[in-house]
């Protein structure tokens, strides 16, 4: 992938973000211990056909329908210039904290999921950037909304 600056970048490096925890790829771990000292988990969605609502002053509102199945990641691929994920679990609510290298600079993204997981969840973030030259800027991250629809996903065209 090529890497070029412009004036849309932040623009395309938060939609590109966005689009990264609404993938449905790969799962990422979790490295905090939790009360038993395991560590604890990432919420895990029912499989099925959920309505995934995003809203952001960057990018606006978009929703689409996925069909997430076992084991598909709420936070999507795990990205090789971000470290593991830092899970915690507190009166119901998960944290999760990541951090990624852009270039120098270094992004956080705090996520905040509430909800069941079978029939409903949200997730709130909050991003900093802090710039090479340690110039820190929040961002204004973004909200999902899903909702549970069925747990028959339609069938792709053609079979």
């Amino acid at each position: 992938m090529s890497v070029h600056t412009d004036r849309h970048e932040p623009q395309l490096r938060f939609a590109t973000l966005i689009a990264a925890v609404l993938s449905l790829a790969s799962s990422a771990s979790a490295e905090a211990p939790g009360a038993n000292g395991a560590a604890p988990d990432l919420p895990q969605r029912r499989p099925g056909l959920w309505r995934i609502s995003t809203i952001s002053p960057e990018v606006g509102m978009q929703t689409h329908e996925a069909c997430i199945e076992v084991g598909d990641s709420i936070l999507g691929a795990a990205r090789e210039n971000c470290a593991k994920p830092k899970v915690e679990v507190e009166q119901g609510e998960v944290i999760v904290t990541f951090s990624c290298d852009l270039h120098g600079a270094r992004e956080v993204t705090s996520l905040l999921f509430t909800g069941d997981f079978t029939r409903w969840y949200r997730a709130q973030s909050k991003i900093t950037l802090t710039q090479a030259s340690g110039a820190e800027r929040e961002r204004s991250g973004f909200t999902i909304d899903a909702t549970f629809l069925r747990p028959e996903c339609p069938k792709p065209p053609g079979r």
